[in-house]
């Protein structure tokens, strides 16, 4: 692996979108990155996918919520390639009966919104009035980087920004957050509606991700978040192409920025000399230097694996070794050689956000299956036909189907290859609840597990957040409070993956606010001498 004695400023380990976005950013600040990524591709679980020749589907994220504007603007990935599909996604909750729901965007959505449920109309408008207004207060909070720990000073005009927000808000809407902060999403559903079919929807999103039922406490304060992050981005998005063109876009912002990229470099350890970061060992004995290393690797494995806890304190190692909680979404790519009819539904529906949680018992009843180590007999999940929006992923008359699983366990009893084919026809009979003869489509598949997940795209536990999202694991205490500001107890040394804040979902905010951070507390020059060289002493 002789890179040519080449000389870096910085080495991000990594080449999921946030490894790209920190290095592309890196880059723009005068910097000469190197990116090493383990894998023969880039991406990570933002991946386009082949299920056959011709018939391509993103791999397992397969929808731009809170993508940044700014982000987009900056490193330039329109001039890059990047282009939509489909914006402004509509979601649809799917009923047995065909009596679909549309959650409305507009005022004509809404009215026909209210013919369907009258009693929850009114209800509905407040929800997401109150939800919006919640969500503005937090959201500034997802779009910068937490304050130093100990800075008091930073703080208190964190603090001060927060109340002058909310009193423009009328005063009221920081007392009802803070009175929400304990509340399931269950509980406060029940109080506010009738539909079971709307409940189940709107519990379906506060969950996604999470290994929480929609009655288990915080689950409110996640829709506020999961709001609060749609407010990053530009509406819900399908790229064309599939998510791997949005990583295509960032690999060429990194290029343009005059960054390298190496596939296949996996890194064995951190160096560290003299207490400070020096660059990596690779896994084949050659080390590369260079004065600041950004690892979007999971917060776990890059400081008790790569840089190891005797580097730590006590009592930051230990949070670390904390039990990481196991990835709770699968994922089912279909192939299929018509177009899917769902009973019901309007034909130019069949391209929006599909989502099947008929009531919130049903998305608990799939909660409590999964963690007694089982999946549900009817899962619930959110499903999108792609191809019906972008002809170029798949054949003429073809489509691709795409399936987000929720609450499927890491660890399954029976083993997950004995049990893979029951889960597959378990979704398949579900969907043909909805899509009746949609079996008779399939021509070929993918079935990726949580563990799949984890082997095939690098997230540890198959785990998308990689790392809890209680309230007690976000903001500055993510992944803890030791490390919530993206730097580590090694100078030079940093985070910027889904591990730390904001946390997942593909947004690239970790890595754009961990170099933002980078730029803000190192003073490494374009001049700074790292270098590649055969095994040294480290």
């Amino acid at each position: 692996m002789a890179w040519g004695g080449r000389k870096y400023d910085a080495i991000v380990i990594g080449g999921g979108h946030n490894g790209l976005v920190a290095a592309a950013c890196l880059g723009r600040a005068h910097r000469r990155v190197l990116l090493v990524e383990a894998r023969d591709r880039l991406g990570g679980a933002a991946a386009t996918a082949e299920i056959l020749p011709g018939y391509r589907v993103s791999a397992v994220a397969h929808l731009l919520e809170g993508f940044p504007r700014r982000l987009e603007r900056e490193l330039k990935l329109g001039k890059h390639g990047l282009r939509y599909a489909a914006r402004n996604i509509p979601t649809v909750a799917l009923d047995r009966d065909g009596k679909h729901l549309l959650l409305p965007r507009s005022r004509k959505e809404f009215s026909a919104f209210a013919a369907h449920l009258p009693k929850d109309a009114v209800a509905y408008r407040d929800y997401i009035s109150r939800l919006q207004t919640q969500a503005a207060l937090v959201a500034p909070l997802f779009a910068e980087a937490p304050p130093k720990p100990g800075d008091a000073e930073a703080l208190r005009q964190l603090l001060r920004r927060l109340v002058w927000r909310a009193e423009l808000g009328g005063g009221a809407t920081l007392r009802r957050l803070m009175r929400i902060l304990p509340e399931s999403i269950g509980d406060l559903l029940d109080a506010e509606f009738e539909s079971p079919l709307l409940k189940g929807a709107l519990a379906f999103d506060a969950t996604l991700g999470g290994s929480e039922g929609p009655y288990a406490p915080g689950t409110a304060f996640r829709a506020v978040c999961r709001e609060a992050m749609r407010m990053q981005g530009q509406g819900v998005r399908l790229p064309q192409g599939g998510m791997g063109s949005v990583v295509d876009a960032l690999a060429a912002a990194v290029s343009a920025q005059r960054g390298e990229i190496r596939l296949g470099a996996r890194v064995a350890r951190i160096l560290v000399e003299d207490g400070v970061a020096a660059g990596v060992e690779m896994e084949d004995g050659f080390i590369v230097r260079a004065p600041l290393v950004v690892s979007s690797a999971g917060p776990r494995n890059t400081l008790l694996e790569l840089l190891g806890a005797a580097r730590l304190e006590t009592g930051p190692a230990m949070q670390l070794r904390a039990p990481a909680p196991g990835g709770t979404s699968a994922k089912v790519n279909l192939a299929l050689e018509g177009a899917p009819q769902f009973a019901g539904l309007a034909p130019e529906l069949h391209g929006a956000r599909l989502v099947i949680s008929p009531s919130l018992e049903e998305l608990g009843h799939a909660n409590a299956a999964c963690r007694e180590g089982d999946f549900a007999s009817d899962p619930v999940m959110e499903v999108t036909i792609p191809s019906m929006s972008d002809g170029t992923l798949a054949p003429a008359g073809h489509h691709v189907l795409s399936v987000l699983v929720h609450h499927v366990p890491y660890d399954i009893e029976g083993g997950w290859p004995a049990r893979r084919e029951a889960f597959v026809q378990r979704v398949v009979r579900t969907l043909e609840h909805y899509a009746p003869g949609i079996g008779d489509l399939m021509i070929a598949g993918e079935i990726l597990t949580p563990p799949d997940i984890e082997t095939k795209y690098g997230l540890a536990g198959g785990d998308w957040h990689q790392g809890d999202v209680r309230l007690d694991r976000l903001f500055g205490f993510r992944p803890a409070p030791a490390f919530g500001r993206y730097g580590t107890p090694v100078p030079g040394l940093y985070l910027c993956g889904a591990g730390s804040h904001p946390g997942g979902g593909v947004t690239g905010l970790p890595g754009f606010l961990a170099a933002e951070v980078i730029a803000a507390e190192t003073s490494v020059k374009r001049t700074s001498v790292g270098q590649l060289d055969e095994r040294e002493p480290a």
